[in-house]
């Protein structure tokens, strides 16, 4: 299954490999030691009128090698075949440091009129060597793979190459190579300098600090102690779409208390197209996610509300005198105070359909498209919303018929609609058990809206809020004698039970649903755009890191 998708593009990859993972390659370039290296030199011959010399069997032995001023930084990121990326870092204008030892054998023969004179003799020197270097290029090749075995991402060194432009030999003054040409021996030197990547560690590096992170993925979907999303690879596995950006669906299976949600298995959520904006990435969120959400909850216990009078701003609104005068069954308790009790009787559905919501865009649109006459008699449904084509028809039965599908059009949307089932039960406070009470059952309708991403505990998520469209009651039982059925539970469920209800909805909404991302990365929240499409919420969104 997967009910979470996930698209970064090449913003998004740029982004991650500047933060992640170049900060430590980076490091473990800057305590690069130079190997030692020893090079043989051809031999070197000079003549001259009455004088020449022959310098051979020359061996040059570089040590104790360290680099002065090299501070590479981040250049590039980029994208081939089979999830391979190539990240670049430069360095410029440093030099590298050696302990320089020379040995030779010189050769030198003199004519004059007394005849000729030869001389041989074995000769060394030791100097401190500073080749400069224009600049050096370095490449390391990683991979980026989902293990299924440890059913973890990695990224793994692939290569690793190092390239140096604009050397400088810098031959010791009172070496025997003084009078030579400099860029023979340059070449030599670089590729000393080039081969210091035949040895380096770049996977320990990245060991040391990716399997922590890339591992923090799943843990990013603990809720609660008890409520855990669950981010393993869906069924689109990990893919590379076009070799520009990586695609990732992710299951997203959620669990209370080590059950897991019994809603059913969705069809595979589709994958978001790669971003080709300034996103770093995109996301598709599909209702699978927010019902379980509402599912853990309800087993939790945490959508039941308890009302008590001096949790209220009226606390009279609770207290049996209220009603006696419209239900006189309630005259034997009249002196009693009552406690309502909210208690969803299965777990809030979500459904993604069209909706029709008044919202402030919409009746600005109206305005410009409705005779002027026709839109004051719609005024007063500013900030309605319907989920039935028919409710919203019936509040428009005075408006002309003929006007009906502009105002339809210009408010519908794709929307989340929620149904609920509540029992709410008021008990009324005898010093005596069994208490007298009512039951009434609240089917109630709410469309999500407000999405937004937020933090909850340690969890990055997308949050919303509930707007409640309508609601009817239906009495159950009561204990109480003769009592005859009455509207009561009409007056008293929207001023006692729902503003309670909506504060712990409220509460649940605000929690929202968790999403991937590793440790130490945010969503930019303020920047992020959510929209409600058929069957999913999209999030396209950027990424800041934190440390």
């Amino acid at each position: 299954m997967q009910a979470l998708t996930v698209a970064i593009g090449p913003k998004g990859i740029t982004f991650f490999a500047q933060n992640l993972v170049s900060g430590e390659l980076i490091n473990c370039l800057s305590t690069l030691k130079p190997p030692d290296r020893n090079l043989t030199v051809p031999d070197i011959t000079h003549y001259t009128a009455g004088y020449n010399f022959t310098i051979s069997n020359i061996q040059i032995s570089l040590t104790n090698g360290s680099l002065s001023g090299y501070s590479p930084t981040f250049s590039s990121v980029s994208q081939q075949a089979g999830g391979q990326f190539p990240l670049v870092m430069v360095g410029s204008n440093f030099s590298a440091n050696y302990k320089w030892y020379e040995s030779y054998h010189d050769h030198s023969c003199s004519t004059s009129s007394h005849g000729s004179y030869c001389n041989d003799y074995d000769g060394s020197n030791t100097f401190t060597y500073s080749p400069s270097v224009g600049s050096l290029t370095t490449t390391v090749t990683l991979g980026f793979v989902y293990n299924n075995k440890t059913q973890s991402y990695e990224i793994d060194v692939v290569n690793s190459t190092g390239q140096t432009a604009n050397m400088t030999a810098n031959i010791p003054g009172n070496s025997v190579l003084q009078n030579e040409d400099a860029s023979c021996f340059s070449s030599h030197v670089s590729d000393t300098t080039e081969q210091l990547f035949d040895n380096i560690d770049f996977s320990s590096a990245l060991q040391s600090v990716l399997p922590s992170m890339l591992q923090s993925i799943p843990a990013s979907g603990k809720l609660t102690d008890k409520i855990n999303y669950e981010f393993g690879l869906g069924d689109s596995g990990l893919t590379f779409p076009n070799n520009n950006g990586i695609a990732i669906g992710v299951t997203g299976k959620v669990s209370y208390n080590g059950q897991y949600y019994p809603g059913t298995v969705p069809a595979a959520l589709p994958v978001p197209p790669v971003p080709t904006d300034s996103h770093h990435l995109q996301m598709y969120v599909s209702d699978y996610e927010i019902n379980a959400l509402h599912w853990a909850y309800y087993q939790a216990g945490l959508l039941n509300t308890t009302v008590n009078p001096s949790d209220l701003p009226d606390p009279d609104v609770l207290k049996v005198k209220t009603y006696v005068n419209l239900v006189p069954a309630f005259k034997p308790y009249q002196t009693y105070a009552m406690q309502a009790q909210v208690n969803p009787k299965a777990p809030p559905v979500v459904a993604f359909q069209d909706v029709y919501i008044f919202t402030s865009a919409a009746m600005s649109l109206l305005q410009t498209q409705l005779p002027n006459n026709i839109y004051q008699e719609i005024t007063g449904l500013e900030g309605n919303a319907y989920v039935a084509k028919a409710d919203l028809e019936a509040d428009l039965s005075e408006v002309d018929q003929s006007w009906w599908p502009a105002i339809e059009k210009a408010t519908i949307a794709m929307g989340m609609a929620v149904t609920q089932n509540l029992e709410f039960t008021m008990t009324i406070q005898t010093p005596n058990d069994p208490k007298p009470n009512l039951v009434f059952d609240v089917q109630r309708t709410d469309i999500l809206q407000n999405l937004a991403l937020g933090i909850a505990g340690k969890a990055q998520t997308m949050q919303y809020a509930f707007q409640q469209v309508k609601y009817a009651t239906t009495f159950v039982s009561t204990t109480v004698p003769n009592f005859d059925k009455t509207n009561f539970a009409d007056l008293v469920w929207p001023v006692a039970g729902e503003p309670r209800y909506d504060q712990t909805l409220t509460a649940m909404g605000q929690t929202g649903v968790p999403l991937p991302i590793m440790a130490d990365f945010q969503f930019l929240f303020d920047q992020a755009v959510l929209s409600i499409q058929e069957g999913y919420v999209s999030i396209l969104s950027d990424v800041k890191f934190k440390s």
